[in-house]
């Protein structure tokens, strides 16, 4: 997949509600390693942005931090405040609550045939919703669900991101701790407050960011800790290639009330073979975050802060691309 050929299609997945002066939380972060700083210049084609379908309806449903099933059929959306579990299914345009009380985030088991969020204030347990029987019960932790996760005061490990062929990735949420090994070559990628760490799918590379969400510097590093690319940015997303990644960039503005919060977001593709960097949205109205790529690498489903829209987008070729 090559920057150049890459132009947006979007469909709204879910509701359009009043943003008010809500916002989704802020994550921590402000500071992290750095070796060479290569930001890219960005590209100057025209993002596409066509075919715009509701697909689904409700003022009660403002989504947010939308997250592939492994088999890219379906989607999982957190409400507003991270407070309520929904389904979307974007071949249909349903969206269906699974769980009002879950509070936090929401995980796929790796077959995607059931979903795990924390059951409520108990320390330790997790709700598990079987998708085909409608059964849920409460278990102690999944074993898909990340060890980083806390349940109630049980507190969190270490996340593995990726582990395989003599190359490993950990993350330390509550430090913000970042730290690859690659055979016997260990290195601290970031000492503390490094957010939304991803590794890409090889396990070769790191992205993350630091600082707030007000203002953010993406970071994309090898395993070595060389420093690939830093700039502004936020929640990255690698696509199957692993070459290549979307991530947001917000902007900060004043609210209604005159506090600072993220007024306006776009998203970009970032190639790192030839460190280009290609816009994929222009809209000024809407606050593009969270961008969540399909297993098959051809979709895209992100999350619209402005209007609590989860919207899904097919890539392709740019117009005039080779």
């Amino acid at each position: 997949m090559r920057s150049g050929w890459i132009g947006l299609w979007v469909a709204v997945a879910t509701a359009s509600c009043d943003a008010g002066t809500s916002r989704p939380g802020e994550p921590p972060g402000t500071t992290g390693a750095a070796s060479t700083n290569t930001s890219p210049a960005v590209a100057t084609a025209t993002p596409i942005l066509a075919d715009v379908l509701r697909l689904a309806g409700g003022a009660d449903r403002f989504l947010v931090t939308p997250r592939w099933s492994p088999d890219g059929r379906r989607l999982l959306a957190s409400g507003r405040g991270g407070v309520g579990l929904w389904i979307v299914d974007p071949a249909s345009g349903t969206t269906r609550l699974a769980d009002p009380d879950c509070r936090g985030p929401a995980f796929w088991s790796h077959d995607g045939a059931t979903v795990a969020c924390p059951a409520g204030d108990t320390t330790s347990g997790w709700l598990v919703h079987d998708l085909a029987g409608g059964i849920d019960r409460v278990t102690a932790r999944p074993a898909f669900v990340p060890a980083t996760i806390p349940a109630g005061d049980v507190p969190a490990d270490a996340e593995v991101l990726f582990e395989a062929e003599g190359r490993r990735v950990t993350y330390e949420e509550y430090r913000g701790r970042l730290e690859a090994w690659e055979g016997e070559d260990h290195r601290v990628l970031a000492g503390e407050d490094a957010a939304g760490p991803r590794a890409s799918p090889d396990g070769s590379r790191v992205a993350w960011w630091t600082g707030p969400l007000l203002d953010p510097t993406l970071h994309v590093s090898g395993l070595d800790g060389r420093e690939i690319f830093a700039g502004p940015g936020a929640h990255a997303a690698w696509l199957p290639d692993g070459e290549s990644l979307v991530y947001a960039v917000p902007r900060a503005g004043a609210g209604p009330d005159g506090a600072p919060r993220v007024a306006a977001s776009e998203l970009r593709l970032l190639d790192l073979r030839d460190a280009s960097s290609t816009d994929l949205t222009a809209t000024p109205e809407a606050v593009e975050m969270q961008p969540a790529v399909a297993p098959d690498g051809r979709r895209l489903a992100f999350a619209d802060w402005a209007s609590g829209e989860i919207r899904l987008g097919r890539l392709a070729p740019a117009r005039g691309a080779p």
